[in-house]
């Protein structure tokens, strides 16, 4: 199996698992998500790193993506290909959170979700999407907490619960001075394991 096929697998997983417990935790992030768009002003979305298109989906199932233009990006043609399959009106193309192919504040909004924590250097990503975003809502995994819960349930064990894929780590108080560059946090959340801003850009 190849990493781009064992990261959709893994999403498929964490998304559609019949696991009453985990189900209850994504469940309550969607919720805090929606609550932030759907206080948005009229225009457009991007989600950066949009993976297999879940949360837009979610968003689109729940009705606040009507009457906006919403765009999903991400480098895996995989995740992508399934995004297309699965959630229809929204536009899905291949780029880099590094170099997002948008004018200067293009969008209301640009989502960045479960995807800092993967890159080398976050904060270029942050640069690009306030480049292109008027707001940013974002959202890592609490530590350490993410990786305690992963442990508990026998995710991970020889890393005591430490994603593999996690490069980047993040508390509360760290993840707020890695969005102070970038505009003003007008709420933040914590949605037992995420972290969850919504940023107005600077």
């Amino acid at each position: 199996m190849t990493e781009p096929e064992a990261a959709l697998r893994g999403n498929l997983r964490k998304y559609e698992s019949r696991n009453p417990l985990q189900q209850f935790f994504i469940r309550r992030f969607l919720k805090k998500v929606r609550s932030v768009v759907s206080d948005l002003p009229p225009g457009p979305v991007c989600e950066a790193g949009c993976g297999e298109g879940f949360v837009l989906r979610n968003l689109t199932e729940h009705g606040l993506l009507e009457n906006r233009i919403a765009v999903g990006m991400d480098l895996d043609n995989g995740a992508l290909a399934f995004a297309s399959a699965h959630v229809p009106g929204i536009s899905f193309a291949c780029s880099s959170i590094y170099d997002l192919p948008f004018r200067q504040k293009e969008f209301e909004c640009v989502i960045l979700l479960e995807v800092l924590e993967h890159l080398e250097s976050p904060g270029r990503a942050l640069s690009e999407a306030v480049r292109v975003g008027k707001s940013l809502l974002v959202s890592v995994p609490h530590e350490p907490f993410f990786r305690t819960a992963n442990f508990l349930r026998g995710k991970n064990l020889h890393r005591l619960g430490d994603d593999p894929e996690h490069i980047q780590h993040w508390g509360a108080r760290s993840f707020l001075r890695l969005l102070g560059p970038y505009g003003e946090v007008q709420k933040f959340y914590a949605p037992f394991p995420w972290l969850l801003a919504f940023v107005k850009a600077g």
